[in-house]
């Protein structure tokens, strides 16, 4: 019997809770990287910074920034060892006002199944275009801004204002625009489906990023995996989810075309700890801010350390970007016979619990 369960140390950067239009903070990262202990002992050593390794604080100091330049330079450091998913956020926001609107009008008015052959990607990826390409800046981010309130609170005065600025939006928009701009007005006499309660966190996309992380060091390691993840509101919240999912009985793998996960999730145990007590959550956080850094734009005081950051091979390290997709992608052939449609899973296998 397989009693070795590999660690995989978990931390995120990015996350500006309920201000995903910040524009200093375009990317949210999650990292999820694999080391033994003899690794991070060797890391350790190497590296040699007395403190906590944080990124935000070691960038202060020319000791910190030396430190984080030998840590992305290490040779442990590479594709064997690192995983990362990195969102942008404006992109983000755009599929999320797709699944939460105009997936349910296809599945509760239209009885279509939006996410079979990537039509939900196309509609995110055209509601993108046209959205981030509109005259009308102050109206899109209204659009924008009032869809995040109306997820998070649910009340009447966020919902009446959210259609009302779909509403002023479609008097200043394009026919292309409007097409999608209609299918969002639809969605507002089903709302008992789109809005659920105690969905405080239904935009975070932590818990999204984990389970494909999870599914790339499972494909990797072939067995179960020890999580220890630095303590977040947001996993704390999903912590349950979590082990149901990684406790369902049903062996399956589960999902659309290419984007498919194995189900139980392949977790033996999640564990949260403080990152001051793990130097493997300490590793996790300074590579999800290092990409952070990277890819934000900086501050005058910190532009040098940026473009010499910037440089290093560790930015050729493969990783999952959540961004608009390229025609090329959209465009490969699609085998849709084996799908199985995530939440009919899910709801099937919950229930028996």
């Amino acid at each position: 019997m397989n009693t070795y369960f590999p660690k995989i140390y978990v931390d995120e950067s990015g996350n500006t809770g309920s201000n995903i239009c910040d524009k200093f903070q375009r990317y949210f990262v999650l990292s999820a990287i694999s080391f033994l202990d003899e690794e991070l002992e060797q890391i350790q050593a190497d590296i040699n910074y007395p403190k906590e390794l944080h990124f935000l604080n070691m960038k202060e100091s020319i000791a910190g920034r030396k430190a984080i330049k030998k840590l992305l330079s290490h040779n442990l450091i590479n594709s064997e060892h690192i995983s990362y998913q990195l969102w942008d956020k404006t992109f983000c926001i755009y599929a999320q006002i797709t699944d939460m609107t105009i997936e349910p009008v296809f599945h509760y008015i239209f009885h279509e199944d939006l996410y079979k052959r990537r039509k939900n990607i196309l509609a995110a990826n055209c509601l993108y275009f046209f959205g981030e390409n509109h005259i009308d800046k102050n109206a899109i981010n209204e659009f924008k801004i009032s869809f995040m309130t109306m997820m998070r609170e649910q009340s009447k005065r966020s919902i009446i204002a959210f259609y009302d600025n779909v509403r002023k939006l479609k008097a200043k928009s394009i026919d292309e625009l409007n097409e999608f701009l209609f299918l969002i007005e639809l969605s507002e006499s089903i709302l008992e489906y789109v809005l659920v309660e105690d969905n405080k966190y239904c935009l975070d996309t932590t818990f999204t990023s984990l389970i494909s992380l999870t599914n790339h060091w499972y494909n990797k390691f072939q067995t179960k995996l020890e999580i220890i993840a630095d303590n977040s509101k947001s996993l704390t919240a999903q912590e349950l989810l979590i082990n149901k999912f990684s406790n369902i009985k049903e062996e399956c793998f589960v999902g659309y075309d290419t984007r498919k996960h194995t189900y139980p999730l392949p977790i033996h145990r999640f564990k949260m700890v403080d990152s001051k007590d793990s130097f493997g959550v300490q590793v996790a956080d300074m590579i999800a801010s290092a990409v952070t850094f990277r890819w934000n734009e900086p501050t005058k005081k910190y532009q040098k350390f940026h473009d010499e950051i910037a440089e290093l091979d560790f930015f050729n390290l493969p990783c999952y970007p959540i961004c608009p997709t390229s025609y090329e992608e959209l465009s490969q052939p699609i085998d849709d016979s084996d799908d199985i449609d995530p939440l009919d899973f899910l709801v099937k296998n919950l229930e028996k619990e």
